[in-house]
């Protein structure tokens, strides 16, 4: 059942536009660079002029990591004793932990690492990745309605194979095409800039805000990353095929998953919720996740208290994540036996 879903996806009118998005997609990949450890440019507002630093590399980019040092150094220096929260003795904690792992004192290159974690994460190829999968995952079920074959296969005896072939699809959809576009990224930019070999340094080398990151390495750190992305990826996609079920046309099922995808945003205007929610949802909503507006991969953001219990910002941001992806496979799953036992 899988192959012949995956042959109707290549049929399909909509995998010629998935084709077009895909190949903006890996040819941006090439052209995507952050502002380098090596490099410093800025916009100079009092003399009103841009500025290039035209020192060497080494010593530009030796200057930036001895900048995150101090700042980490002087936390660390506090005393976490002292400390009037738990969130602050945690960072305090932290900051001693990194500089026990990694100090700082010498600049290693970490070049492929910065490009690397911004074409996997840059945002724009992350929202090519959504298109792509919501112009297929919305017509899973929608253009079997429009050609009036839907009714044939609901009534077939192989109707709950046809229906689980379909979530399966929606679930390994954006795994593979984000993990193919993972690939491409790493080989474009082993090409580039050599292949890797520092990741075993602390993630605050390539981070804009070395106190927020926990003590974990560049490799752990762009993992995490990725992880989250691929998270919310396939919770789009299962959703995305949910509404395709539901709804009567593609039209109705791109809205509604465009609505899912906002939601969490929109919640927090509402600013009668609870402090404690509007802080998760301003961390955990999908919207500020895909733009690089949260901070919750890799990061500590301090801690709340649920049932008595102290529990990291971060993780009930991730936990929420996954619970909204589990429920949308048991309403996918729940749907189809509503279905099945008519």
């Amino acid at each position: 059942m899988i192959g012949w879903e995956i042959k109707k996806i290549i049929k399909n009118k909509s995998s010629i536009i998935a084709l077009l998005l895909m190949s903006i997609l890996f040819l941006q990949s090439v052209f995507v660079k952050p502002m380098l450890e090596t490099q410093n440019e800025y916009y100079d507002e009092k003399n009103n002029k841009y500025v290039v630093d035209n020192r060497d590399g080494v010593e530009i980019a030796s200057d930036k990591l001895s900048k995150k040092v101090s700042e980490i150094k002087e936390t660390s220096k506090q005393n976490s004793d002292l400390a009037t929260d738990k969130s602050t003795n945690k960072i305090i904690n932290n900051a001693k932990e990194k500089l026990k792992k990694d100090n700082g004192e010498n600049y290693q290159d970490i070049i492929f690492y910065q490009v690397f974690e911004s074409r996997a994460t840059f945002a724009i190829a992350i929202l090519l990745i959504i298109a792509i999968i919501v112009t297929i995952s919305s017509n899973l079920y929608t253009d079997e309605k429009l050609s009036n074959v839907s009714p044939i296969i609901l009534a077939s005896k192989n109707k709950k194979k046809v229906l689980n072939s379909k979530l399966l699809i929606s679930i390994l959809l954006p795994i593979v095409i984000y993990g193919v576009y993972i690939m491409v990224v790493f080989l474009v930019t082993s090409v580039q800039y050599g292949l890797p070999t520092t990741g075993y340094l602390q993630a605050y080398r390539i981070a804009n805000i070395p106190m927020l990151v926990n003590p974990i390495n560049i490799n752990e750190y762009i993992a995490c990353e990725i992880g989250l992305l691929m998270i919310v990826l396939i919770t789009i996609s299962v959703f995305s095929g949910l509404f395709s079920f539901i709804t009567e046309n593609s039209v109705q099922s791109i809205s509604a998953i465009l609505i899912f995808i906002a939601l969490g945003k929109l919640l927090t205007l509402l600013k009668f919720l609870p402090s404690k929610l509007l802080g998760i949802l301003a961390q955990g909503n999908f919207i500020d996740i895909i733009m690089r507006q949260s901070q919750i991969a890799g990061n500590y953001l301090g801690d709340i208290t649920l049932f008595s219990n102290s529990i990291s910002i971060s993780m009930v941001c991730i936990l929420l994540i996954g619970i909204v992806f589990i429920l949308g496979i048991a309403l996918n799953i729940f749907t189809f036996k509503k279905i099945i036992t008519k």
